[in-house]
């Protein structure tokens, strides 16, 4: 089984080719502003590297979330295009637990961290054992030390929000935070195919109206939208 994995949550975004269960190629890009300039070069290039045609995958991964509003579009975006063009099935993938997944099986829980701005992060935390990943912690948005709060024992932290906000949490927690001795064995959109392949017979989907992006908070055009719209209705009531 060959399934395609996009993963745009984040400005490193990646793009992977799983077939039978083992990555043939995959593509990472340098965290840069616009994921559009980008993202449909490395499909191509990765799919040329995995000496594959976009027909003859059987499916599709994307990250639904969190992440990036924009980069999440855009990915999603992409998915539909290729699911419309092929009638393939496709399955959405948390983002936090693709990043989760390449990690290499480890002794400490996963906390997956991804910088939302703002002074906040998205999070999660993951154990894993045999390759299986089950939540400890859901995924959620708050600040670096809400998140200190909710950690108390010795836990693996990856993402850009541990990088982000590394001196923070070392002075928080100490030795309860563990950084990784080396770097993630895949890209993001690889542990999404790898999650995918796993979830395929059972939660596969070939209705777009399925897909559903999670941004966990509201974009700055919806915050923005609601504070006008309360500022008219209080100023329509005086």
């Amino acid at each position: 089984m060959r399934i395609l994995g996009i993963d745009s949550s984040t400005p490193g975004c990646s793009v992977a080719l799983l077939n039978n269960d083992t990555i043939v190629a995959e593509q990472i890009a340098d965290p840069r502003p616009s994921h559009s300039k980008y993202l449909l070069k490395m499909v191509d290039q990765t799919l040329k590297e995995g000496e594959s045609r976009l027909d003859e995958v059987d499916g599709f991964a994307v990250t639904i979330g969190p992440g990036s509003f924009t980069g999440l579009r855009i990915g999603v975006s992409l998915l539909k295009g290729f699911v419309l063009a092929t009638e393939k099935p496709f399955v959405g993938i948390n983002s936090l637990e693709a990043l989760a997944n390449t990690i290499d099986t480890t002794e400490h829980p996963i906390c997956t961290v991804f910088d939302a701005r703002k002074n906040e992060v998205y999070a999660a935390v993951f154990e894993s054992q045999k390759n299986v990943l089950s939540p400890l912690i859901r995924e959620s948005v708050l600040s670096p030390e809400s998140l200190c709060e909710k950690i108390e024992t010795p836990t693996l932290f990856v993402g850009s929000g541990a990088e982000r906000y590394r001196e923070l949490f070392e002075k928080s927690l100490g030795s309860r935070f563990v950084e990784p001795g080396t770097p993630p064995k895949f890209s993001s959109a690889a542990g999404a195919a790898l999650l995918a392949s796993q979830q395929f017979d059972h939660q596969k989907h070939f209705d777009l109206n399925q897909l559903k992006i999670n941004y966990i908070r509201k974009s700055e055009a919806e915050l923005s939208l609601g504070g006008s719209l309360a500022e008219r209705r209080s100023n329509y009531g005086n």
